[in-house]
């Protein structure tokens, strides 16, 4: 049944011819700062991604007209393109945009790829996803500038907030201001819609002297987008003294004074890369994209902490140096005294650390391995770029390796390493060099030669290291890359090093179903980024606390609301970073294979706070714990976890462990293997996101879940359409009589729960009954009173 309705909105349309280039349609009209910036980031990513069937780009104008005759002349553009394909791709910008795909998707062919990104309004993007749409968001980016401006000002942080009465402003205002509530220390003290300098000026005259002002939407970007004199209010507001912050790039070119910048490239790339994607069905529905980098006004330099002024890109910069140039003019002649000395000095100082740099490089050498370490590569890295014009960076990773790492030791896997490498020089050009890389992984370099096709050349380079036709020598294991081209003296390594390292995730979320992935230097504030995430990564994990904290969501009847389970989830709140949302900072972890220290992190501190509150908690039946499936196919785990069940005195059955269905199930033998031990010993196991993916069945059939968890967009589908709830009470159906519990997610309205329970769903999760909360709050809400 669910293989039926996942392949139903595609059986309709496997007849229609189909153009295979991209489609855009933009809510709004050419020269909008909003829809420019996007359409020229989808642009860049269709030449980057080298997408052969290009795009084109069409216009509602749903802000010059109403929004009805916007749609109507749509309606006959497309009623005069009958004789062309439609295509196949769709991406939308916008609600108008979104709104008319969901009342004419036959008109625009009913495309099977749609995409959908700058989504306003909560309400349509529930329907989207419902219809199969995949959404991007961009809500984190809020949280992020807000965190940002607490780090620049501390708190208490009042903000004047400037929107408009628009549509898809009062989502917009409306969504800024929830994501206020969030931020401890920041409060939204005024709210100003259909502002003008006047009214800011005025209301500010009322407010606190440290109220800041913030803008999301109207007037330069809004209602007012067509007069050409709003475009200069925020420069007026500026002469007048009053900064005015942001997190859209173009609001910045309007006259902000910055903050943590939406980034614009990966949105527009994220989007393409989803359209085109073999694994499109697979991906999740909504996926979050936030800041790309930090911008401030360089009047605001000497607030913000020595720690955090090299990560931002500093605007007015010129006007400010203007100022300083008098002073370096005068001292640049008493300098000029004691230049002499100073180079002697300096030269002195640069032998030594020339010195120094050599002996570093002749220790840094692995011993298990005999290869030099990454970071040698790191400090030739600058020394290469002035030698040669360019070349091609490669990281490579043995996912075969690594389990074996995990299930047999370090020494052992380093056994088999060294074997490998032997493989893979042989098979490399003469002139390439290796180093380790992180996780038993080889990071490379190749010169480039005239003539050459990188791409090419490595795609032979991993298709041998599979084939084997000399049984004699060491069995070849499957390796995967990333690849990178690079060229120019401006390079920087960071930049190469962090893209190289996200496209071996991204394969590996994709399920390995590629050997090779070809990426782009990152943007140097995003490289910043990564690499920030991951310095702090390395150092929190050893001790967590108090940056990492556990809230929980209660899983209760759909009957009467009553508890019965719940589940623990981490957040992390950096010191200058700020809170750091899970889909930021979670692949980050995987990618520096950190992953079993934060399950056992969250699982012993889960553990330890079960036991405290059990007599407070009388009806809480059992704790879900996510768990990432390379830490339960541990043994080390599996023992830590009984161990941990023991000291605390709790029944194992009170535990219950949470995959996904996105995760790479490919080793299921050694799968089953773990996971019927813990079964055996009396741990409920649960599948989460069922129905998200195309494996399910599959992974019923062969591993011993006790539940399944229905995901969220299966219920909106089941609201929207009859076909979705004959499809939603099948699964349940059939839950049932594998004798397995069913949970439902994203229960928002009484009527769904009542409709879940006369289904016969065990436990209900979502809104309508509590958001994740504060640990102290599940007790205030859930809890007994001590006797």
């Amino acid at each position: 049944m669910l293989a039926l309705a996942a392949w139903a909105p595609g059986l309709a349309a496997q007849d229609r011819a189909y153009s295979e280039s991209i489609q855009v349609l933009a809510s709004y009209h050419r020269g909008s700062p909003w829809s420019d910036e996007l359409v020229d980031r989808i642009s860049e990513a269709v030449e980057r991604l080298e997408w052969p069937d290009g795009m084109h780009v069409d216009y509602l104008d749903a802000r010059r007209l109403d929004e009805s005759t916007a749609f109507e002349i749509e309606r006959r553009r497309l009623a005069g393109r009958e004789a062309v394909d439609p295509a196949s791709r769709l991406l939308l910008i916008d609600d108008a945009a979104l709104r008319f795909y969901l009342r004419h998707a036959e008109l625009l062919g009913n495309p099977p790829r749609v995409v959908a990104i700058g989504i306003n309004d909560p309400e349509l993007r529930q329907r989207a996803v419902a219809k199969g749409v995949k959404v991007i968001v961009t809500t984190a980016v809020e949280r992020q500038s807000l965190a940002f401006l607490k780090t620049l000002f501390g708190e208490p942080l009042p903000l004047l907030v400037l929107g408009d009465t628009t549509g898809s402003g009062q989502h917009l205002t409306q969504t800024f201001l929830n994501s206020v509530k969030t931020v401890p220390g920041v409060t939204a003290t005024r709210l100003l819609r259909d502002w003008t300098p006047e009214k800011v000026l005025a209301t500010l005259s009322r407010l606190p002297n440290d109220t800041r002002v913030y803008l999301i939407e109207g007037q330069t970007t809004g209602a007012a987008d067509l007069a050409p004199q709003a475009r200069h209010w925020l420069e007026h507001l500026a002469d007048r003294g009053v900064r005015v912050f942001c997190h859209l790039p173009y609001q910045v070119r309007l006259g902000c004074a910055g903050g943590a910048l939406l980034d614009t490239r990966r949105l527009g790339g994220l989007a393409v890369e989803s359209l085109i994607s073999p694994a499109f069905t697979s991906l999740p529905s909504i996926q979050e994209v936030g800041a790309g980098r930090h911008a401030l006004h360089a009047t605001f330099y000497k607030r913000l902490p020595e720690t955090r002024r090299e990560e931002v890109e500093w605007l007015g910069v010129k006007g400010s140096l203007a100022t300083a140039d008098s002073r370096i003019l005068r001292l640049f002649w008493g300098g000029i005294l004691v230049t002499g000395v100073l180079l002697s000095g300096l030269l002195l100082l640069w032998l030594s650390r020339r010195r120094a740099r050599q002996a570093q490089g002749r220790l840094a050498i692995d011993p298990a391995s005999g290869l030099p370490t990454r970071q040698v590569l790191e400090s030739e890295f600058e020394t290469l770029c002035d030698r040669e014009a360019g070349g091609w960076l490669f990281a490579l990773l043995s996912p075969g390796l690594r389990d074996y790492r995990r299930h047999a030791g370090l020494p052992a896997a380093q056994a088999v390493f060294r074997e490998q490498l032997g493989i893979l020089r042989a098979q490399l050009p003469g002139d390439a060099r290796l180093y380790l890389n992180a996780d038993l992984g080889v990071i490379g370099r190749l010169p480039s030669r005239d003539g050459d096709d990188g791409d090419t050349a490595f795609d032979r380079f991993i298709a041998r290291l599979g084939h084997n036709p000399d049984q004699a020598e060491p069995r070849r294991l499957a390796w995967y890359g990333s690849l990178l081209r690079w060229s120019g003296s401006e390079t920087d390594f960071a930049q190469c090093q962090a893209a190289l390292d996200d496209g071996l995730f991204r394969l590996e979320r994709q399920g390995w179903r590629q050997p090779v992935i070809r990426v782009e230097p990152m943007e140097r504030r995003r490289a910043t980024r990564f690499r920030q995430l991951s310095e702090a990564i390395e150092r929190v994990i050893a001790h967590p606390e108090p940056e990492w904290r556990l809230v929980i969501q209660p899983k209760v009847s759909p009957h009467d609301g009553r508890l019965r389970g719940a589940e623990v989830l981490l957040r992390w709140y950096h010191p200058t970073l700020g809170e750091i949302p899970p889909v930021e900072f979670l692949p980050t972890v995987e990618i520096l294979d950190h992953s079993w220290a934060l399950d056992h992190w969250v699982m012993t501190h889960s553990l330890a706070w079960l036991a405290s509150v059990r007599d407070a908690l009388p009806e809480l039946e059992h704790l879900s714990i996510n768990v990432n499936l390379a830490t339960l196919s541990t043994t080390r785990f599996r023992e830590a976890l009984m161990e941990q069940l023991q000291a605390q005195g709790l029944s194992p059955g009170m535990v219950e462990l949470e995959i996904t269905e996105h995760a790479d199930f490919s080793d299921l033998d050694t799968l089953e293997h773990h996971m019927s031990d813990l079964r055996r010993q009396g741990v409920r196991l649960a599948l989460d996101d069922f129905g998200t993916g195309h494996t399910a069945f599959r992974l019923l059939q062969r591993l011993p879940f006790t539940v399944i968890k229905m995901d969220r967009s299966l219920l909106l589908a089941a609201d929207q359409h009859r076909q979705g709830r004959d499809a939603y009470a099948a699964m349940v159906q059939f839950a049932g009589q594998l004798g397995m519990k069913v949970v439902a997610e994203g229960v928002e309205e009484r009527a769904q729960a009542n409709w879940l329970g006369a289904l016969g769903v065990d436990e209900v999760q979502g809104f309508l009954f509590a958001r994740p909360m504060e640990l102290d709050a599940m007790l205030d809400a859930y809890g007994v009173p001590a006797p």
